[in-house]
């Protein structure tokens, strides 16, 4: 089994719990090669990386929709930011979102 599902796993199934341990797991790597930059991972994936955090967040919900995105500021310590209304269906994606 690939370490980082592992790592997700015994997570305790938490929301976005395989995406944490993948940027943990390379949070330097990542800094060094995306300095400030906003970084979209999905699974075990760095998606892209993008200067603002509305161009991120277009970007996830283009590609993802209700499916969950983890965005972390290279670097930045640990933020959670959390959208149930567009998880629950109760918020809608816009398609015209232009990054």
């Amino acid at each position: 089994m690939d370490e980082d599902k592992e790592d997700a796993m015994h997570s305790q199934n938490a929301p976005l719990a395989e995406e944490q341990a993948y940027y943990d797991k390379h949070a330097e790597a990542l800094l060094l090669q995306h300095p400030n930059r906003h970084l979209l991972i999905h699974g075990s994936e760095l998606v892209g990386h993008f200067e603002s955090l509305n161009e991120a967040v277009a970007n996830g919900l283009r590609r993802f929709g209700k499916e969950p995105f983890l965005i972390r500021r290279a670097g930045d310590r640990q933020t959670t930011f959390s959208v149930p209304a567009l998880s629950l269906g109760m918020l809608f994606e816009s398609r015209g979102l232009t990054a």
